[in-house]
């Protein structure tokens, strides 16, 4: 006899982080559901279309989400909607319907389904400017209506969870890269550049961030999903290491063989100096720590850009 197939719940699946979790408990025989709002681009989700269950409502139809729920009846729930993480989305109203509300009502759905996780999706965003490694237990400085947002829904998860007793665990990812990443953000569009070979506008170098690679963020999400923790649970994953914008250029010059063109971008409101993961706690707890080097990630990034021309 056959065992029978998990059921995994994943809201904002057609999101780049959501789109390769979902295709990666696809392929490790999970039968999984997720909630799309009605008028979504799945283009991420094409090849496994007929592998998964489409639910097309939206995270703030409190009522919907309870319906889908009850019936799907998941053994995990993996929240990844949100709005506000691209400069564009700033509709306050929006922000907090969306990453505030949004968990509410999920969390309210679900009260009567006997999960064994739901994972949310943090934000390393939640910290605000720092001058050290961020570790879970650092004061919130958000400094963005976003940042302030799912800091609040981490915190009331949390609480959630204690008081609940429910195994909750909030992810803090820090700069996420790879396959299927937005168009407009900075790696798709300098490696795009260096595919040409034209100019490519980059920050000083002393703005830095902690990049990760997405395949190393979607095996933490799934060992999060296996590891039993305390309820509430809240870590950062990160590489703990940071660099410029200017050193990933010059790691793309290395892996195609280029000389580019570099000049200035002028910084923006959330550039800084620090930005890194303090990734210990993950280490512990969930036994998990980046397989892929910077310059692994970069060469799988790119060879996917160049299959896909997209």
């Amino acid at each position: 006899m056959s065992k029978k197939k998990e059921k995994v719940f994943i809201t904002g699946a057609n999101g780049f982080i959501g789109a390769n979790l979902t295709k990666f408990l696809v392929s490790k025989n999970y039968h999984v559901s997720v909630l799309v709002r009605k008028k979504s681009n799945l283009w991420r989700l094409n090849k496994i279309i007929n592998d998964i269950k489409i639910y097309k409502s939206d995270i703030t139809n409190k009522n919907e989400l309870k319906k889908i729920i009850i019936k799907i009846n998941p053994d995990y729930i993996i929240h990844l909607a949100s709005y506000g993480n691209s400069s564009n989305e700033n509709n306050f109203k929006k922000i907090i319907d969306v990453d505030i509300l949004g968990l509410i009502n999920l969390l309210l759905a679900s009260e009567t389904i006997n999960y064994k996780k739901l994972v949310i999706c943090g934000s390393s965003s939640e910290y605000g400017f720092k001058n050290k490694p961020m570790k879970e237990t650092d004061y919130l400085e958000p400094n963005s209506y976003y940042s302030a947002a799912k800091g609040s829904a981490t915190l009331l998860a949390q609480s959630y969870a204690i008081k609940e007793n429910k195994q909750i665990v909030v992810l803090r990812p820090f700069s996420v890269y790879g396959p299927f990443e937005e168009n407009n953000r900075f790696i798709p569009v300098i490696i795009k550049k260096a595919l040409k070979k034209e100019k490519i506008l980059v920050t000083k170098e002393s703005v830095k961030r902690d990049f990760i690679f997405i395949d190393d963020i979607v095996n933490a999400f799934y060992k999060a999903m296996k590891t039993k923790l305390n309820y509430g649970e809240i870590i950062n994953i990160g590489t703990g290491k940071q660099c410029s914008n200017k050193q990933i250029v010059k790691k793309l010059e290395k892996i195609l063989k280029i000389k580019l063109k570099i000049g200035i971008f002028p910084k923006r409101a959330w550039d800084t100096n620090n930005w890194v993961s303090d990734n210990s706690k993950a280490k512990k707890l969930l036994k998990w720590t980046p397989k892929y080097s910077l310059e692994q990630g970069l060469k799988k990034t790119i060879k996917w850009h160049k299959k896909n021309n997209v």
